[in-house]
């Protein structure tokens, strides 16, 4: 769910490919200034965006640690079902404890320009996306 370039789930962002530093990947146009849940995570980087979120590498300042926080796009941040399913994905994987799964660590709501967006705080995990790994799978012969 928060693997380093890797989607999965309904509102995981699935990798998109090509160059991800356009204007819209300074730091400081994601999230409340760079920073979500009360200035605790500082977003660094985009990981990866899809139809209903993005995933951003972040530092908890508090306990000076890289998490992923996964942040719900905030067009769809006034949108009741998309911020119920959001919602749900988070309660759902953070009941799950499982090596394949990775640990959600918080989850709430923050204020991004006009809009209250929900986000989920994760383990950050490298490795591929299923779809880079189904991309370069060698097809059967």
């Amino acid at each position: 769910m928060a693997q380093t370039q890797r989607a999965q789930g309904p509102s995981d962002p699935e990798a998109t490919g090509g160059d991800m530093s356009d204007s819209h990947d300074a730091p400081e146009l994601w999230g409340n200034g760079g920073l979500v849940g009360d200035g605790r995570y500082r977003l660094t980087r985009r990981l990866g965006r899809g139809g209903m979120a993005e995933v951003f590498a972040a530092e908890d300042v508090r306990l000076g640690r890289t998490v992923a926080v996964k942040l719900l796009r905030s067009d769809l941040a006034e949108d009741p079902v998309s911020k119920a399913r959001f919602t749900r994905e988070a309660q759902s994987v953070a009941g799950l404890n499982h090596h394949a799964v990775v640990a959600v660590y918080d989850s709430g709501e923050d204020r991004v320009g006009n809009s209250t967006v929900p986000y989920i705080v994760m383990e950050i995990v490298e490795g591929h996306t299923i779809r880079d790994l189904l991309v370069n799978a060698e097809a059967p012969g």
